[in-house]
């Protein structure tokens, strides 16, 4: 087995030290290797990331470190070799492309990554203060190296001149047990890696402007992803993005569509930090392609040389936002740690007279600092005070104000065709008494209350629905002072019978954890007394699976007529590898070689729909994590 630069581990601070052999690692990337020996033909993975069922947690930051692949014939590659910072919380419903550098052309087996967890932010749901976080024998993880070995059927292949999708997906549920009475997370990562992604998430292409093109309807960025202030580690690839005459576009605060806006971003130097929404494109050459829907650029998005600062809105008074689960990325130099960002349970932001508002993907008219209300998720680009090493708050008076869409969460009161008002059980992943909605009516008898919070659900008619029924709002909450309706949605999803995440956990580990698991499924032993969790959520709503009149039979697969998609299961743990299956039928035969009666399970996560006439649990994304 031969190595391709070699780089040094975390040391016991934590600290992401420079690699021993800085200059052949940088060749790694831009070249796929750096043996003296060996010509290079190279092909291009489009590695990107995702998380799973990321509840419990209000920020999961840890660094990502590196990335090696192992061909066929043993050959190890570098496929990412930067230090990143990522709050994966965030990355739930949006896949981050992280990496676009070529790697020697081949069929790769498997992937080792590392993630280190020397110095996490890590929240529960609920907590102002960050976990304590330790590894199964108690003391802090450091860096986790993990093997995963890709499905069978369907290893990497990487082709000369071309690009192939690459998805890694870390289940955070799988990941972690928690005891929120001593606010500790015990970390034993879980982590899958597809050529076939499962999820269909908006993709996000962060980098700096290259050059853009308008004539033929496009951009070059060079990629430098998720939220680095620092740029240490130069280019991850390249990435050309496509854009229609729909494309949104927010330069400087200021909005376009289409070819006015790929004109306006030909007017910003070369370097400029851009990022990118949208999904893959052509893949037959060595530079991918994305096809946009959104761009933003400029003061307008996160870079070396801004601050910022994103959370939701959970009290206003006068032009002080109050604002919850806050997420304050540093200017580049004035850190002050080695990340890139820090995190605050509350904090406050200070709007004036000329903050630029706008709302993410609407080319909306007649923003003003009165369009931001209790509610709105956001992220403000400005100028933050501290006191030594602490925030103690944000002004974004000579800045911006991004209003991003929001979910809500609720239970349907009553409704009818364009309304409806809901019991909120969430606004953007926190629960209604978080909230002061003083100030957000027009009079104080017409500001939001939770257990009546009025909807426009545009065409959605929910006059057929029954009172009860869960419903997902996502858009943006109304101005401060002109409720109701309190919220806008643009899309409003009946829940009832909507992806739902069925969680198992035996803390201590269990040799039996089914009653039965062959080709006609697998039913958890519930009777098992070492199950010290056992629970489905769809949303924020929780079900105990001792309530139902049976344990739910999983089913790797779908409902006939239902699938859509690609199916990703996986068996392992942390210490001994990840085995990744992308079928049922390979997953059933691995599960029961795996769990033998002498392996012991830890957790069980299955992300998937269930029909309760059956008791039937239909799963496409499932995870056996042993101890």
């Amino acid at each position: 087995m031969r190595f391709d630069c070699a780089r040094a581990v975390p040391g016991a601070s934590g600290t992401l030290r420079t690699s021993i052999c800085a200059v052949a690692a940088a060749l790694a990337i831009a070249l796929g290797g750096c043996s003296a020996t060996t010509k290079v033909y190279n092909g291009t993975p489009v590695m990107m990331l995702t998380a799973e069922a990321a509840g419990d947690f209000s920020a999961y930051s840890v660094g990502l470190y590196t990335i090696t692949l192992t061909r066929s014939d043993g050959y190890v590659v570098y496929a990412q070799a930067t230090d990143q910072q990522v709050d994966l919380t965030r990355r739930t419903n949006l896949t981050e492309l992280f990496s676009g550098a070529g790697v020697p052309q081949g069929t790769y087996k498997s992937m080792t990554i590392s993630l280190d967890y020397s110095t996490p932010i890590i929240y529960l749901k609920g907590q102002t203060s960050a976990a304590k976080v330790v590894n199964s024998a108690g003391a802090n993880p450091g860096v986790v190296n993990e093997k995963v070995t890709f499905a069978p059927n369907h290893p990497l292949v990487v082709s000369l001149n071309q690009s192939t999708p690459f998805a890694i997906d870390i289940d955070l549920a799988a990941s972690n047990s928690i005891n929120a009475s001593t606010n500790t997370v015990t970390v034993k990562p879980f982590i899958v890696a597809t050529v076939q992604p499962y999820e269909n998430n908006p993709l996000r292409a962060r980098g700096q402007i290259v050059i853009s093109s308008p004539s033929a309807g496009n951009f070059t960025e060079n990629l430098r992803p998720f939220d680095d202030t620092y740029y240490a580690d130069g280019d991850v690839g390249a990435l050309t993005v496509n854009a229609t005459s729909s494309t949104y576009f927010n330069i400087n605060g200021t909005t376009y569509t289409g070819t006015a806006g790929l004109t306006a971003l030909g007017n910003l130097n070369p370097g400029i930090t851009v990022t990118a929404y949208g999904t893959l494109g052509n893949l037959s050459t060595i530079t991918p392609t994305l096809n946009a829907t959104a761009v933003y650029a400029g003061t307008t998005v996160i870079s070396p040389g801004n601050e910022a600062l994103r959370g939701i809105v959970t009290a206003r008074s006068g032009n002080t936002l109050t604002l919850h689960g806050a997420e304050y990325v540093c200017q580049e130099g004035i850190c002050f740690s080695n990340a890139s960002f820090t995190y605050y349970p509350t904090v406050t932001v200070t709007l004036g007279s000329g903050t630029i508002v706008s709302e993410d993907g609407v080319a909306a008219s007649g923003l003003s600092p009165q369009s931001v209300s209790v509610g709105q998720q956001i992220t403000a680009l400005g100028i933050g005070t501290q006191n030594g090493s602490t925030l103690t708050s944000f002004s974004a008076a000579p800045g911006q104000i991004r209003m991003q869409p929001t979910d809500v969460w609720g239970t349907l009161v009553s409704g009818a065709m364009g309304s409806a008002t809901v019991n909120v059980l969430e606004i953007g992943n926190y629960a209604p008494s978080v909230f002061n909605f003083a100030g957000t009516g027009v009079a104080s008898s017409g500001d939001a209350n939770p257990s009546s919070y009025a909807l426009n659900t545009g065409s959605f008619d929910a006059s057929t629905l029954s009172a009860g029924t869960l419903l997902e709002a996502n858009g943006f909450v109304a101005p401060f002072g002109s409720a109701p309706p309190d919220f806008n949605a643009a899309t409003v999803t009946n829940m009832a019978n909507g992806p739902s995440t069925l969680i198992v956990e035996w803390t201590a580990g269990t040799t039996a954890p089914f009653s039965s698991a062959g080709s006609s499924g697998i039913v958890v032993n519930l009777g098992n007394t070492s199950i010290t969790s056992a629970i489905m959520r769809t949303g924020p709503q929780t079900t105990q699976l001792s309530s139902l009149s049976s344990s739910p039979t999983i089913i790797p697969g779908c409902a006939s007529g239902t699938c859509s998609g690609n199916s990703e299961y996986a068996t392992g743990s942390a210490t001994n590898g990840i085995q990744v299956y992308d079928s049922p039928s390979s997953f059933i035969s691995g599960l029961s070689s795996t769990v033998n009666g002498s392996n012991k399970v830890f957790k069980l996560v299955a992300i998937g729909t269930y029909d309760s006439t059956t008791s039937t649990f239909y799963t496409q994304r499932m995870d056996v994590a042993l101890e």
